[in-house]
């Protein structure tokens, strides 16, 4: 009986050495797997005859859009919407923990990530928390998609599949923003999934978000983006009502309806102009003129001023000599009760002026009246004609008694950043941070 066992042992063993050997074959060494991978990968790479529209989002969520060609002489040229000018560096492919692409040498892609401020800016240590080296995540004919290896960036390259598809690339968003402002007003309107909401789409961030009520709290929902021709896609999908959005493809604006029309997964949708947000913040008003004070210097700054009747700085601000900014201080700068506007180049000084606003709040709504005109708009002639402006928009008027009424929009998680819209059109605002 022993000796039957040993001998059924040993044709066990034997059979379990014959399977092993088998599979070696078929799965093959390690090693070879990882440099046919690889060399798959650069094959895709430089295969690309137009070369590879290239969307980086940081991961302090600074977008920039790029250009790149490979060779396989481990050699690319790229671009990018900061730097325009083609510059040739090299590349490699190289099997870290995962499939890795390695800027191995300094680049445009570089500038973004430096971490000397005075570079290219962004922290000092960190510049804007990019990456050079990326480890494959997918990858499919057209899309290859990557993560920095460090700072976890993220990188989407897809084909370019002419040399007209190429020279657009660094045009594509603002050809959306083009599109997208036809709708003057601040507020924009949808049906997604089944659900009204309010659309949001920031151009220099490249932000789209929808706003929605479930029950009576407004909800939203947001993510980064990057355009691709005529479409918007999503760095994350955004769910909305019975609908998951990860991309709104062929945006266009339709003249003869004064509609924007684009498609979320293939069901068309229509973007329409709305003069009141879909609920309003009743507390928010007053949480912005109480929080002045505790403002440094008291202050409200607004980077782009007011954007009115479809127009960014409105005003002309930027056309005043070493302008910065736009203030809304209060007593802290200029004493007793008074408080206003002022244009800042640098260093408060003689060419700025104010007026006494008296503030109220009626039903969450903001009306600033303009009670007495405590000065002149001296300085440049610039500075006048931009003051002025701005004085119509914000008081609806130059005169004494003059009133304007305003929604406050809080845009930050931390409720210290807020839009300021013009209750009577929604057609001007203005967008305040702390200073």
């Amino acid at each position: 009986m022993k000796k039957h066992l040993f001998y059924i042992f040993l044709f066990a063993l034997a059979l379990g050495s014959c399977k092993k050997d088998e599979a070696e074959p078929i799965m093959g060494n390690v090693d070879e797997r990882l440099s046919a991978t690889l060399a798959d990968y650069q094959k895709q790479l430089t295969g690309a005859e137009f070369g590879w529209k290239g969307y980086l989002l940081t991961d302090s969520e600074v977008p920039a859009t790029f250009l790149f060609s490979f060779t396989d002489k481990n050699r690319t040229t790229m671009s990018a919407d900061y730097a325009n000018t083609p510059a040739e560096s090299s590349y490699r492919l190289k099997a870290l923990q995962r499939p890795t692409l390695l800027f191995d040498s300094y680049s445009t892609l570089h500038l973004i990530a430096d971490p000397t401020s005075s570079v290219f800016g962004g922290a000092t240590a960190a510049g804007y928390y990019s990456d050079f080296e990326f480890a494959f995540l997918s990858s499919s004919a057209d899309t290859i998609k990557l993560e920095g290896t460090f700072n976890k960036s993220k990188l989407i390259l897809i084909r370019s599949k002419s040399a007209a598809e190429s020279a657009a690339v660094f045009t594509s968003v603002d050809n959306i923003i083009a599109v997208t402002s036809k709708l003057r007003t601040y507020f924009k309107r949808t049906t997604i999934g089944g659900v009204d909401c309010e659309v949001k789409l920031d151009g220099s961030a490249q932000i789209l978000s929808f706003s929605y009520l479930d029950g009576a709290t407004l909800k939203t929902v947001k993510s980064n983006y990057y355009v691709s021709g005529t479409s918007i896609n999503l760095y994350a999908p955004l769910t909305v009502g019975t609908a998951t959005v990860t991309q709104l493809s062929g945006v266009s604006f339709d003249a003869s309806s004064g509609f924007i029309n684009a498609s979320v997964s293939g069901t068309p949708i229509q973007i329409k102009e709305a003069i009141a947000p879909l609920k309003l913040d009743v507390n928010a008003a007053q949480r912005w003129y109480t929080q002045m004070a505790a403002n440094f210097n008291g202050c409200w700054v607004s980077d782009r001023a007011f954007h009115a009747n479809g127009v960014d700085d409105f005003c002309n601000f930027r056309n005043i000599a070493g302008y910065q900014n736009l203030w809304y201080a209060g007593p802290a700068v200029f004493g007793g009760t008074n408080e206003g506007l002022i244009t800042f180049t640098g260093a408060l000084g003689a060419p700025y002026t104010y007026s006494r606003v008296p503030f109220t709040v009626n039903a969450g709504i903001a009306r600033f009246t303009l009670a007495s005109n405590l000065g002149t708009f001296t300085g440049t002639t610039a500075i006048a004609q931009a003051m002025t402006a701005a004085r119509a928009i914000m008081y609806g008027g130059a005169t004494v008694g003059s009133a304007q009424d305003w929604y406050f929009i809080p845009t930050s998680d931390d409720g210290k950043n807020y839009d300021m819209v013009r209750v009577s059109d929604a057609q001007a605002w203005i967008s305040w941070r702390p200073r």
